[in-house]
């Protein structure tokens, strides 16, 4: 009797990870974008490639928008360390999975966000490029982890 629970409790885990690859919607900001007035203050030569990757877990609804200004924070943050302090040829893409119904409705969100780090002397907007395209899911947004999964 054991073995058959086992053998229901197995199909229904694949069952539960085939739903929920199917079920991907990611958005990007299409091609590498400059913020206006932060590329003539800076020096083109000194530029290094950087990528940041984020991962969230959400309930309630995704908006993207916000998740973007957290990702580009975070990676500003660490091109501070190598003496940046402005982001070039910005590109970002969010993927987003779920919600699963045994996992509490929970959304699983990858923001990937690449950029060019510099010095410059114009200050940075603080906002990612192309939000016109940041559509997420309708709701109240609530982030329940960050980091890893």
């Amino acid at each position: 009797m054991a073995g058959v629970a086992n053998l229901f409790i197995r199909m229904r885990r694949l069952e539960e990870s085939t739903v929920g690859k199917q079920d991907h919607t990611v958005i990007s900001s299409g091609e590498p974008r400059t913020q206006p007035g932060v590329k003539e203050g800076c020096n083109t030569r000194d530029q290094v490639s950087v990528e940041w990757i984020d991962n969230f877990t959400c309930v309630g609804g995704v908006n993207v928008a916000t998740l973007l200004r957290a990702s580009r924070t975070a990676l500003l943050e660490r091109v501070f360390t190598l003496g940046a302090n402005a982001l070039l040829n910005e590109q970002w893409e969010c993927t987003i999975s779920g919600p699963k119904p045994v996992h509490n409705g929970a959304y699983k969100v990858q923001v990937r966000y690449l950029a060019d780090a510099t010095h410059s002397t114009a200050a940075d907007p603080h906002k990612p490029v192309a939000l016109d395209q940041a559509k997420g899911v309708p709701g109240l947004m609530t982030i329940t982890k960050r980091g890893g999964y």
